[in-house]
């Protein structure tokens, strides 16, 4: 099985033939794999070239300048976090002492626009903790605030156009996802794997084995040192990098919604078999739900005296509950 690649030009601008083409090969590849390669997708190629390379300045920085914006302590949602800090496996229910952390560092944001309402009415710490402040290194590196900003902007727009494909796909009609997204507080993170000085400990991925957690995750990847595997008829296949193109994969959520329908897939990033590894660079997009979202099985996912799979979740609980267990206490 190869990752489908899906051009979502004809969806926006063509014919209602058009968008219910774009829609049927969506639903395929989310059925079959949970995951596709967008194209079409009207990001423009300065905006990419400028993130991409503002990410590799950001970890280029001095270990003691990119730690002027680390994390303030275990949990917080933002900011750098350090090499091996990290243990995605944890949040398949792993308690994290049996697996080595992962072989990355990171710089997570959160959302770069106001609230929907102000902090201070959020009763729930969670979701007040959605909307922490974002840490930039605007003393060493002033352009990345201004491009990633934008770059979210973009990402967000581009996870409503494809919620919009979704809605049609699943027979939903135009906009079905529209009011459970319209307050959403999704997260940026630019995420870097060093070359490595010796060979990984026994276990020891790059990123462990992991689902995410939301609808959709939008990535920019390498183009040059694969390393991203989806687990597919129980072999790991590699996820190839389409220059200019976005690899989409579902979340648990979208998995939820559906019935299981469409498949949140288990995937990793390996270190290349026999090898320390050259740098590779990453860039994914976690699209969620509104923190108050009520995700429950879509009456079209349902068949005739079949019950839903899952029981209904809130969205932001969900996510904060997943997220707080990948995080390393020291």
């Amino acid at each position: 099985m190869s990752i489908p690649v899906v051009d979502l030009e004809p969806f926006r601008n063509g014919s209602a033939d058009d968008r219910q083409r774009v829609a049927r090969a969506v639903d395929v590849a989310c059925r079959e794999i949970g995951f596709l390669t967008v194209v079409g997708h009207g990001i423009s190629d300065e905006l990419m070239d400028a993130s991409w390379a503002q990410a590799q300045a950001f970890f280029d920085l001095p270990l003691d300048q990119r730690l002027t914006v680390c994390e303030p302590y275990p949990g917080y949602p933002y900011g750098y976090r350090p090499f091996q800090a990290e243990t995605l496996y944890a949040s398949m229910g792993d308690d994290g002492t049996s697996t080595p952390p992962d072989l990355k560092e990171t710089l997570n944001l959160g959302p770069v626009d106001p609230p929907p309402r102000p902090v201070e009415e959020m009763t729930d710490p969670d979701e007040r903790a959605v909307y922490a402040a974002n840490l930039w290194p605007d003393d060493v590196l002033a352009s990345l605030r201004p491009t990633f900003e934008a770059y979210y902007r973009a990402m967000a727009d581009l996870a409503a156009e494809l919620m919009d494909v979704f809605s049609v796909a699943l027979d939903l009609g135009d906009g079905w996802f529209r009011p459970f997204i319209d307050r959403h507080g999704s997260a940026l993170r630019l995420a870097h794997y060093p070359a490595l000085a010796s060979p990984p400990l026994p276990g020891q991925l790059r990123a462990g084995e992991h689902t995410d957690y939301g609808t959709l995750t939008i990535l920019r990847a390498d183009d040059d040192h694969p390393g991203l595997q989806v687990l597919t008829g129980g072999e790991w296949l590699t996820v190839p990098a389409l220059r200019g193109g976005f690899v989409v994969n579902l979340g648990d959520l979208m998995a939820r919604w559906t019935n299981d329908r469409w498949r949140s897939t288990l995937h990793r990033v390996v270190v290349p078999e026999g090898e320390t590894g050259e740098r590779r660079l990453s860039i994914p997009f976690f699209h969620n739900a509104n923190w108050d979202a009520l995700v429950e099985c879509i009456p079209t996912c349902v068949e005739d005296g079949e019950r839903p799979r899952h029981e209904p979740v809130l969205a932001g609980p969900h996510l904060m509950a997943k997220f707080r267990s990948t995080v390393l206490d020291d």
